[in-house]
């Protein structure tokens, strides 16, 4: 058969744009002849959309749409995402009962699902995990099952349709987390073919991308194809959506599952509509995946030209320093907005060397953004005698100005003053450059590097950051456009001769090691604490789950116990302390790996351990 899987993008809570989207790929696949036209989950109203979902007028106007979608449908039938509604029911929170659902459309309306008796199929398992919090807001298969008193298997049905050609079609439709059930007590796809043997497996998804998750995705859907001995639809939308703090991009990813293989439809990250006849199906897909670090590319470009487009930003302005983040910053946004809106900015100080600042002109020169100067040693000399002027009528400052606060001032001047004016003055928008390494135990001065528009950077580890650089470097331009004395020279907030990067000062983390044990700390799983790293310290596990690299490292850094636990403890309480603080106030952060700061990583504010 043929069927034409719409990989659309998906705006959020825009139900109208979405369905100009819907609208156009359905006459696509009339044009191409298509037996059965797929959509993604929440193709409709989009899914991470907050508490959109309480409001009345929404969810009516998406009920509007689903018919208007259903009248699209002619003898092909459609199968969308949306939000489906039992207006006689309430959700636990008093509000009107609503189901993340499936629609089928065909002839013109919405057919009904017998086993509920209402016009869609709900999903099943509700994900309260990382980014996902369904329960705030939608009822599930499973609850609805234990309201009725019956068993789940009742209420789980096959979609039976009769396509144009006469043939009669079973379909097992689910929504994504369906298919995702190895920890969970229910398993929807394993119910439904054991009620009957299903002729075509289909799963709506609205899916964030997250680094090596379609190495697991094309697993676990070629696993159900081959178990099931059944084709397997799968359709993920693209673009952006956010849940607040944090902005999650969606990969696409979709195509047909057939005997284990898959076959995609489109590129990733790419909207595409495009019909696949399981009797004459394309390539199947390379099973040796990119790298990390080309997806990562891929995806940071693909997500900040959906956020360009969306925020409607048109100009940006990049604090380049001649150090590698705010290199990879500036390289990133020219390639999305174009060289000619970006303007690249040196805030140089008493401090900064002349191989930095050289560096930073020469990036701007290889990008063929403008470029401007703006040293900021008059600026910082009168907030320091205006500090003093405050001493001097009474306030309890210490003199001398501790080293700290000095260097907070030139942050600050950077960030608050110049960037947000020059930005200001020119309409644009300034990015904040801080990677996951400096967000994680809080090493930005707020309202100074810590303030942006968008935290593009500060889900990757320092040494991804150098990784992507390189890339740039050897694979997108074939040349050296990010300059090698930015990549070779010693990280460094070049605030203080303590930090003189011509005489290899600088950062006090070693990001080698350091990023290893902070992702412990974030982004395993089963996360560590200060304790439970100490104790792998104490029992001889620490290397292997930090790895070699970084093993070495510590083992040149520390000598003894005493000398780790000291390190480890500083940065724990800056990680669980103030770190914390500047985390709540830090610009969105686009999530790219397996835990991103803001919703995606939820905390409140600790105290620092003492020992």
């Amino acid at each position: 058969m043929r069927i034409f899987i719409a990989q659309t993008r998906i705006k959020a809570a825009a139900p109208g744009a979405n369905f100009k989207s819907i609208e156009a790929a359905v006459a696509q696949a009339g044009k191409e002849s298509a037996e059965l036209v797929v959509f993604p989950e929440m193709a409709l109203p989009g899914y991470f959309i907050g508490d959109v979902w309480e409001r009345p007028s929404f969810l009516k106007a998406c009920e509007e749409f689903n018919q208007r979608i259903a009248a699209l449908s002619g003898a092909t039938p459609v199968i969308f995402g949306s939000v489906g509604i039992d207006p006689s029911k309430r959700n636990e929170d008093g509000r009107v009962r609503k189901f993340n659902a499936a629609f089928v459309a065909q002839n013109g309306r919405l057919l009904g699902n017998p086993a509920l008796n209402m016009p869609f199929w709900p999903k099943t398992l509700m994900p309260n995990y990382r980014e996902f919090d369904d329960s705030r807001h939608f009822y599930d298969l499973r609850k609805l099952a234990l309201e009725r008193g019956v068993p789940l298997e009742q209420l789980l049905s096959l979609v039976h349709l009769t396509l144009k050609s006469g043939q009669t079609l079973r379909i097992a439709l689910g929504i994504c987390e369906d298919a995702w059930s190895d920890d969970y007590s229910a398993h929807p796809y394993e119910i439904l073919a054991r009620a009957a043997q299903p002729d075509l497996i289909v799963n709506l998804s609205c899916s964030p991308y997250t680094a090596g998750k379609h190495v697991k995705r094309r697993k676990l859907f070629g696993k159900l194809s081959a178990a099931q001995n059944c084709p397997v639809v799968y359709v993920n939308g693209t673009g952006t959506q956010n849940v607040g703090k944090t902005i999650f991009t969606f990969d696409g990813d979709s195509g047909l599952y057939q005997s284990g293989k898959f076959y995609p439809v489109a590129p990733d990250f790419v909207s595409a509509c495009k019909s696949i006849d399981t009797k004459n199906l394309p390539p199947a897909a390379e099973t040796t995946p990119a790298g990390r670090t080309a997806e990562l590319h891929t995806a940071l470009e693909s997500a900040l030209s959906f956020i360009k487009e969306e925020w409607n930003l048109q100009k940006v302005v990049v604090g380049v320093s001649g150090g590698i983040d705010s290199a990879v910053s500036a390289v990133l946004h020219s390639r999305v907005y174009g060289p000619e809106n970006v303007f690249c900015v040196n805030m140089p100080s008493q401090f900064n060397s002349a191989l930095t600042v050289s560096a930073a002109e020469n990036l701007a020169r290889n990008l063929g953004c403008r470029y401007a100067s703006v040293p900021i040693d008059t600026a910082v000399q009168l907030t320091l005698k205006q500090i003093q002027d405050v001493r001097t009528q009474g306030f309890p400052i210490p003199e001398p100005l501790p080293s700290l606060v000095q260097e907070n001032i030139q942050a600050r001047d950077r960030g608050a003053r110049v960037l947000a004016g020059v930005a200001s003055a020119m309409g644009a928008v300034f990015p904040c450059n801080a990677n996951k390494s400096e967000t994680t135990v809080g090493y930005s001065t707020l309202y100074g590097d810590h303030a942006g528009y968008l935290a593009p950077l500060a889900d990757l580890w320092k040494q991804e950051i150098y990784a992507i650089a390189n890339h740039y470097n050897t694979v997108v331009f074939g040349s050296p456009v990010i300059p090698q004395e930015t990549i070779n020279v010693v990280p460094s907030a070049e605030l203080s001769a303590e930090q003189d990067v011509t005489q290899g000062k600088g950062d006090p983390l070693c990001y080698p090691y350091h990023d290893a044990i902070f992702r412990l700390w974030v982004e395993d799983w089963n996360r560590h604490s200060f304790e439970s790293t100490l104790q792998a310290w104490d029992d001889g596990s620490l290397k292997e789950l930090i790895g070699d690299n970084a093993a070495r490292h510590m083992q040149q850094l520390f000598t003894s116990r005493e000398q780790f636990a000291a390190d480890l403890l500083r940065w724990w309480n800056a990680y669980s302390g103030m770190g914390t603080f500047k985390r709540m106030q830090a610009p969105p952060v686009l999530a790219l790996t397996r835990r991103a700061f803001g919703f995606d990583h939820r905390e409140a504010a600790g105290l620092p351990l003492s020992r």
